[in-house]
């Protein structure tokens, strides 16, 4: 009789084991949620060999379009590369400068219906866009009649589905809104309000209903915002350190480039923890300070894993 009252505890114990799925010298940290996302297995890596004219170099952003190329900021190189789906070297654009086609620490690039790619040129205080195959296109600045202050140091760049653009300015503590014919909108944030302020904002991603996410590196947290620039909440202040990038699946599922824990996080809809993968280091299972990520597609994910001058390219597991 008494070894039965301790079956069902024993039983539980067993359910939680299993319900957490915790693994032993897989670089996975001890945090899973099962039917979401269960970790992540590396598949390959972008960069370890010569990819156009040098190796990378720092790489800060990563953007994929609707056929699954690859355009990378390579910032240490001041270029952007395009690569195709395995990662082979298509084209590159660049080179230390302030002329068109030239960039001055290029950070974040983004993509939006497949016709253009957007570059941050952030020392040249600017956005660069160039068609498909990196041929240049125009430069957007913002006008003194419409902001006296321009961009102030931009960093991060998202374009949403009507052709509206994001910018983190660092130097601001905010986002600045450009309409679809790149005309300054307004600003979003910024140091002095309460609930929505930010420091040193970086990586941004718009989702398909509009909402706003930015990784407010400084606070050590992720802010979201509606299409009008409305705070909605604000989440994982005790998990991450300095997050760079941040990007949202169609399942809603949130993967943040958690760079000072040279880590990738990943939070439900809610931004209730599921998942927290990777340690420093160079191997395969290691990252150290990666800076922004994307999907291509719900089965795979692309990290910049700057430090190591490679990107990393993870299987999804569910």
């Amino acid at each position: 009789m008494k070894n039965r009252k301790f079956f069902p505890i024993i039983l539980l114990l067993c359910f939680a084991c299993a319900a957490y799925g915790v693994k032993k010298n897989t670089g996975q940290k001890q945090f899973v949620s099962p039917g979401l996302v269960k970790g992540l297995k590396p598949v390959g890596i972008i960069g370890e060999t010569k990819l156009g004219s040098s190796s990378l170099y720092l790489p800060t952003g990563i953007a994929v379009d609707l056929l699954g190329n690859i355009f990378i900021t390579d910032t240490g190189n001041d270029r952007v590369l395009k690569c195709d789906r395995e990662g082979r070297f298509l084209a590159e654009t660049g080179g230390f400068g302030w002329e068109t086609g030239e960039f001055n620490r290029p950070t974040y690039v983004a993509t939006d219906n497949g016709l253009n790619v957007y570059v941050v040129d952030a020392q040249n205080k600017r956005i660069q866009r160039f068609d498909h195959n990196l041929n240049f296109v125009s430069i957007i600045e913002i006008e003194e009649e419409e902001n006296p202050s321009g961009f102030g140091l931009p960093e991060g760049i998202a374009i949403t589905s009507s052709g509206e653009i994001l910018v983190s300015d660092i130097e601001g503590d905010f986002l600045i809104k450009l309409n679809s014919f790149f005309e300054y909108e307004r600003t979003i944030g910024g140091f002095g309000s309460v609930e929505g302020g930010l420091r040193d904002p970086k990586g941004i991603f718009v989702s398909q209903d509009g909402d706003v996410y930015v990784a407010d590196s400084q606070n050590d947290r992720v802010v979201v915002f509606d299409a009008f620039g409305n705070f909605l909440k604000s989440f994982g202040e005790k998990i991450l350190r300095n997050p760079n990038g941040v990007t949202v699946g169609q399942d809603q599922l949130i993967y943040v480039a958690n760079t000072d824990r040279n880590s990738v996080v990943v939070f439900d809809p809610d931004g209730k923890l599921i998942l927290e993968y990777g340690n420093s280091g160079q191997g395969m299972l290691n990252l150290f300070r990666p800076t922004d990520l994307k999907l291509e597609g719900e089965s795979r994910l692309l990290v910049v894993d700057s430090g190591n001058n490679r990107i990393l390219v993870f299987e999804l597991l569910r």
